[in-house]
């Protein structure tokens, strides 16, 4: 016995020592890593320097940054995570450039790298109006593109000189948009679901019930790509010199480009390789001290992004300004406070809408929306609070991003001034109810479940069992009261009767451009726009600053919340491209729509079919 208890602390012992030099390796590492990040300078910009910019990002509306968790990432499993790189900050380092005497052009390569609701079509056009704007600089913007995406030559095509490599292609075969419907895989395996809606073209549904969608939904979506379609070629039309009507009918047979093809098309101005496109480049610029490149700087290193510790420390400045609230909501909206890019939470936003009302700084609020909507109960919040924040006289701008639908339409009924893109996707007026039962599913594998109760209908909103139909006649007339209010509100907000508002709900879903024809929107303009518009609105003159929430993130700061308790680290392995063929990824996106199904009463507006890149991914 003794030489038991012997043998159990020395191997309790050896663990602790194991444990302890572990965690002491491990703080050193990070401080390692960290010491390295803020002993890291900006890279000097010098004259004549070309500023890059690398198109293998994914561009959103919110902030990101590099976090904690991602250089523990890249340090675990050896892959690098594409920059992200926000439209605000990209749009301000163009401006930025257009005006520094030191840089001499802008050099466009490189392929987008879309995840969740990032790259939207209608961000990226409001990106390429930053180039525009570049250009009244007098100075180049020159790309140099390999194989582009149909999206990467949305920018490709605006570039005053654009050349092709000798092994590239170019592909134009039009757009697709196609969604995961799990409807037969769930009464295979025993799920059972009960639904309540309202609008005909409300298909939010139909990935939980069909195989495939309904003639409405159908029709909608038919009509959405073909107008997206129709600016598209029509901006690639205007910018190469060349008729757009030639172009479509053209793409019928011949949709592959290769580059001697491109450039007798007119679709790039020159075939050059890598080494030749370097020293078209130098030509331009100047050669670097090294002699062997350009002088170039890289958007990364250009973009005025605080350093490592700078968001814990605060400002420093020794006056105070007047402010305008930037507030991002990215993603679909759900019940609770999670802010990822994916999904984002009611309650989240709420409580920056009320830092910023409540700091006697702030004078007005931005609201950038790029989500489809999600959860009632979130997004009913989120417009409470902004009620809110107009009430104690702090003027409140909507700007719709890539989408701003069903529940991101909700949250911008109630506002001073609501601002869209023209390819903004918006509308889906509608209100559904998602019941899932697992009842069959359970009793396949011999389980039950029972329950006592005080009333027949107390577990109603539990996953136990079906519906009866009295108890989905009183949640149909919940879903159909929401979706009057939601009704109410758009009336209200943008001065319609409630008739001509039901005839373009229903579910319908909008272009920015439609919607404001419609009174749905009342401005068209970006996300410039939209700020200068608040600053009118508040009586605001320069200067004043644009703050922005969430800020971006650094991974100095995430440790150091990480450290106080505030941030958690959770690092999800990526699909390999075996699991992508396995299949795998397909319950990956299944699992990502179940998890946004957190509203306490069951009940969304939502547009679930849409994804980041719509129509192009």
């Amino acid at each position: 016995m003794k030489k038991f208890l012997s043998e159990v602390l020395r191997k309790f012992a050896v663990s602790m020592v194991s444990t302890i030099l572990f965690a002491v390796v491990f703080f050193f590492l990070v401080g390692g890593i960290i010491s390295s990040l803020m002993e890291s300078p900006k890279p000097e910009v010098r004259a004549s320097s070309f500023l890059v910019l690398d198109l293998t990002m994914n561009l959103t509306e919110r902030p990101g940054g590099l976090t904690f968790e991602d250089v523990a990432e890249q340090a675990l499993t050896e892959e690098v995570k594409p920059m992200q790189a926000h439209l605000l900050e990209v749009l301000d380092a163009l401006r930025k450039a257009k005006n520094d005497p030191k840089i001499a052009g802008i050099l466009v390569e490189g392929s987008f790298q879309p995840q969740d609701y990032g790259c939207g079509y209608s961000t990226i056009r409001e990106m390429i109006d930053g180039l525009d704007e570049f250009k009244n600089s007098g100075k180049p913007v020159i790309g140099f593109c390999h194989s582009p995406s149909q999206l990467d030559y949305l920018v490709y095509s605006a570039c005053d000189e654009l050349y092709m490599d000798p092994s590239g292609t170019l592909l134009l075969n039009g757009l697709a948009s196609q969604d995961l419907f799990l409807g037969d895989t769930l009464k295979k395996y025993g799920v059972g679901v009960q639904v309540v809606r309202t609008g005909r073209y409300k298909g939010a549904v139909e990935p939980f019930t069909s195989s495939g969608y309904s003639a409405e939904n159908r029709e909608q979506i038919q009509r959405l790509l073909e107008l997206r379609w129709e600016d598209y070629l029509g901006f690639i039309a205007e910018h190469r010199d060349i008729s757009a009507d030639e172009l479509n009918s053209s793409l019928v047979g011949n949709y592959l480009f290769e580059p001697e093809k491109a450039l007798d098309s007119g679709l790039v101005d020159g075939v050059l390789s890598h080494d030749q496109m370097i020293d078209l480049i130098i030509e331009r610029g100047a050669l670097n001290h090294e002699g062997d490149w350009f002088e170039e700087v890289a958007l990364i290193d250009y973009l005025d992004r605080p350093q490592p510790g700078e968001a814990l420390k605060g400002p420093e400045s020794h006056f105070q300004i007047p402010e305008i609230a930037v507030i991002y909501v990215e993603g679909v909206i759900v019940d609770g406070g999670v802010d990822d890019g994916s999904m984002v939470g009611g309650k989240q936003v709420v409580q920056r809408i009320r830092k910023a009302w409540n700091d006697g700084q702030c004078k007005a609020i931005v609201l950038r929306v790029n989500s489809p909507g999600g959860s009632v109960s979130g997004s009913d919040a989120i417009l409470n609070e902004i009620k809110r924040a107009r009430k104690e006289g702090v003027p409140v701008v909507v700007s719709m991003g890539a989408v701003a639908a069903s529940g991101g339409y909700w949250i911008a009924t109630d506002c001073d001034l609501l601002l869209a893109h023209e390819q903004t996707i918006t509308g889906s007026i509608g209100v559904f109810g998602l019941l899932p039962n697992f009842e069959d599913l359970s009793s396949r594998f011999g389980a039950s479940f029972d329950a006592v109760k005080t009333h027949p209908s107390a577990d109603l909103l539990g996953v136990t069992r079906p519906k009866s139909e009295e108890e989905m006649r009183v949640l149909q007339t919940h879903v159909e009261s929401l979706y009057q209010k939601f009704v109410n509100l758009v009336a209200k907000g943008r001065g319609l009767d409630a008739q001509t508002v039901q005839q373009h709900a229903e579910g319908r879903v909008w272009m920015g451009k439609d919607a404001h024809e419609l009174g749905l929107v009342q401005e068209l303009g970006g996300l410039y726009d939209a700020i200068d518009r608040a600053a009118e609105l508040a009586g605001l003159k320069e200067p004043y600053e644009v703050i922005e929430m969430p800020e971006v993130s650094t991974p100095m700061d995430d440790f150091v919340e990480m450290l106080d308790g505030q941030a958690k680290v959770s690092l999800s392995p990526r699909l390999s491209i075996l699991e992508k063929v396995a299949g795998l990824s397909a319950l990956a996106e299944a699992n990502d729509l179940f998890k946004s199904l957190d509203d306490p009463r069951r009940t969304y507006s939502w547009l679930s079919w849409y994804r980041g890149s719509f129509g192009f991914k």
